[in-house]
């Protein structure tokens, strides 16, 4: 209760609380779980310069400031401040424009307010948040030289302040496993902090090599806490493989996941630097397979033997609670289908950049799901007591709930389905020897 209510009761400004109330709600129901790893490491009572990986335009920095217990400031591209009105809302929510080299010739000078702005946040021992790859994109890649803002920021506070105050780097790596549709999983991972202070003394005599080298160190971190595919002809069959040999067992955590990925990810590069004529095999078997399996509209985990042998009773027990529960799926299809197709309706056809798919999906199901749960119960208070209204309404969130795992069991069925399908008629053969192919590969 106090995570949902306590923050009504800082002192934090208006717009920080509402767009605060807005995410914690919206990220509870867009993603099907979210972990934070390694929160412990956070240093106390000094500066905390966060820095991580950007993947998802606005939802990178409003899903990791609604699980920091402090405010956040962050910087963002300056272009989205043009216009006087976005410029007033977005300061007030912590966002401060940043300029590239591709916004204006001097980025120094433009750059300038901003930055004395994080120094004193800094000083009072509060959180700024930036993400050094200079912009976002979807690929689970580092790209780096990372931009050197990050560490003016953190050495230009300490020398603003006679170096006589403490401030740490804290690296993130951020991992969606969809970046554009709901019930993804997202691990927040938090590396060890890079102490400031020891590059003080040789920022003092060298700054400029100084901000190199203290740069190149927050990639190396970065790195550790994330996945980073760096065979960019091969980036889309490596992602599947990652992404489709995961851990099989459920209790198993986002973390745990994520590392399974990263020991597959660097047997699949040392493959390479190895044995080229096995890699190109690995990825001829893996393209065929997930080619079989997107026509077909199939996942590969139903390729398991453990999978296989359990098929049969799991298309039964879903037909069943697919029939049974038909009804209730019905009756609330009435009641939730407009408010989360709106978003994804409007979003996929007037949002050109796919990057912000995501989070305008998350702000806009809160608002859209409130607004129509509103216009709903008031047109009841004209036809029923108070009782009846306020059971109804205690059952949106639930008829929500069972209507989204309606329709995961229906997908889910219907794959299985297919699969036997196309097991009984042969089409599966050459699928599963690419399966197997790639097991034994990369012994699995």
């Amino acid at each position: 209760m106090k995570i949902w209510f306590g923050y009504w009761f800082k002192s934090w400004s208006i717009f920080y609380k509402i767009g605060f109330a807005i995410v914690r709600t919206g990220i509870r129901t867009y993603f099907k779980r979210i972990e934070i790893s390694n929160f412990y490491n956070l240093p106390e009572n000094c500066g905390l310069l966060f820095v991580a990986n950007h993947q998802n335009a606005f939802l990178d920095p409003i899903v990791l400031a609604a699980n920091l217990k402090t405010p956040v400031y962050f910087l963002s591209r300056a272009d989205i401040f043009k216009k006087k009105l976005a410029n007033t809302v977005l300061r007030k929510v912590h966002m401060l424009p940043i300029y590239r080299q591709r916004d204006v010739t001097d980025t120094a000078e433009k750059n300038k307010e901003s930055f004395e702005f994080c120094f004193d946040v800094l000083k009072k021992k509060e959180h700024v948040l930036i993400f050094p790859e200079g912009n976002h994109n979807y690929k689970k890649h580092l790209r780096t030289p990372l931009k050197k803002g990050i560490s003016r920021i953190a050495l230009g506070s300490a020398e603003k302040y006679n170096f006589d105050m403490p401030i740490y780097i804290i690296p993130m790596g951020l991992d969606y496993s969809n970046h554009f549709n709901m019930n993804a999983e997202m691990l927040i991972n938090f590396g060890k902090p890079i102490d400031v202070s020891k590059h003080f003394k040789a920022f003092q005599e060298n700054p400029t090599e100084t901000i190199t080298n203290l740069t190149k160190e927050v990639a190396t971190s970065l790195r550790e806490v994330m996945l980073d595919i760096k065979d960019e002809e091969n980036y889309l069959t490596i992602y599947n493989i990652l992404h489709h040999f995961p851990i099989q067992d459920k209790n198993k955590s986002i973390l745990e996941k994520v590392r399974f990925q990263q020991k597959l990810l660097n047997k699949i590069d040392a493959l390479k630097n190895t044995d080229i004529n096995q890699f190109n095999q690995l990825i001829k078997h893996s393209e065929s397979l997930f080619n079989f399996t997107h026509k077909n509209k199939i996942r590969a985990f139903l390729f398991t033997e453990k999978e296989e042998n359990i098929m049969s009773n799991k298309i039964i027990i879903n037909s069943l609670f697919l029939l049974l529960f038909f009804p209730i799926h019905i009756v609330g299809l009435f009641c939730n289908y407009l408010p989360y197709k709106t978003p994804v309706w409007f979003v996929n056809s007037k949002v050109k950049d796919v990057h912000f798919h995501s989070s305008l999906k998350l702000a806009m199901g809160v608002v859209c799901f409130g607004i129509f749960w509103s216009i709903l119960l008031l047109a009841m208070m004209f036809f029923f007591c108070w009782k009846i209204i306020l059971c109804y309404a205690l059952s949106l969130p639930v008829l929500a709930f069972l209507n989204w795992k309606y329709w995961l069991t229906l997908i889910k069925t219907k794959g299985r389905i297919k699969f036997q399908k196309l097991k009984k008629n042969g089409a599966l053969k050459e699928a599963k020897e690419d399966y197997k192919s790639i097991t034994q590969i990369l012994e699995l």
